[in-house]
């Protein structure tokens, strides 16, 4: 019984950094997504200066987290966020609606995936 108990350590330490990783991921993706709603908001209105400050802030946020994003997530689905979010910031400033709503669309549902590889669940462990 006592030469179980560092292998059960590890598990549940394990386990602690997988729920925090998720958690941390999901508090991360739901503020990109109300920042994202905001721009998208500000373009409908064709307040592109404001939309653009919106991306931007976006943007800021994105890159301060991703030292640590690539620690818990696949590199490829970065940089697909990321280029989704330079193609955003790109129509705005060409004031580009009609395209700019269906990327802020597809980034949105990009965070959504992010998040959801991050989650503790079966689908994800199998």
């Amino acid at each position: 019984m006592r030469s179980l108990r560092i292998p059960i350590f590890i598990l549940l330490l394990t386990m602690i950094l997988c729920l925090y990783a998720g958690s941390s991921v999901k508090r991360c993706t739901d503020g990109w997504k109300q920042q994202l709603q905001t721009a998208a908001d500000f373009a409908g209105r064709e307040d592109w200066p404001q939309a653009q400050q919106a991306l931007t802030g976006l943007y800021e946020s994105w890159q301060m987290q991703q030292e640590w994003l690539h620690m818990v997530i696949a590199h490829q689905e970065l940089d697909e966020t990321e280029s989704l979010l330079q193609r955003c910031i790109a129509l705005c400033r060409q004031r580009e609606g009609s395209d700019l709503q269906a990327d802020m669309a597809e980034l949105r549902t990009q965070f959504t995936l992010l998040d959801e590889m991050q989650r503790l669940t079966l689908r994800n462990i199998l």
